[in-house]
């Protein structure tokens, strides 16, 4: 499997990994965003997200402590710029007061991005793209963003 989406996706791309400031002015001009503190969102939520970064790939490189994290978080307003993220299934935060949002978060040390919207997530890592290192050495991220752009043109989200 790892082999097949190399040789169906290598030579398509090229190496560059977008910084999280770069993702932000991409997300801005796909919809319309307000930035929130990440309180708007139940704490089991963020306390799984906490765990999850402390355990990925992308943190392994940089080893940074749950306590050195930052976080920027967004609000993606619903209208008719966000209705294709919308028109499709997002994790529900039915706890937040009744207002049902996607959101995106990003750690700004590591890359590491969340996302409620399966759409919406595929999109930005791979506008993340990949650095030039994990693509000569086809590392683990590399094969995650070959998987990322498989699930995206195959519609699995």
């Amino acid at each position: 499997m790892m082999n097949d989406l190399i040789k169906k996706y290598k030579h398509k791309i090229m190496p560059r990994e977008k910084s999280v400031e770069e993702l932000i002015d991409y997300l801005r001009h796909k919809t319309d965003i307000v930035e929130i503190a990440t309180t708007a969102l139940p704490e089991s939520y963020v306390k799984l997200m906490i765990f999850n970064i402390i355990h990925c790939l992308r943190n392994e490189k940089f080893a940074i402590p749950a306590h050195e994290f930052n976080f920027v978080a967004y609000k993606i307003i619903r209208n008719h710029r966000s209705n294709p993220y919308y028109q499709h299934d997002y994790a529900h935060l039915s706890d937040v007061q009744g207002d049902d949002f996607i959101f995106v978060i990003f750690e700004t040390k590591t890359g590491v991005i969340h996302c409620n919207s399966s759409k919406l997530m595929l999109e930005l890592r791979i506008e993340q793209g990949v650095s030039q290192y994990d693509y000569d050495n086809e590392t683990l991220l590399f094969v995650d963003y070959l998987s990322s752009l498989e699930q995206y043109s195959n519609g699995d989200y």
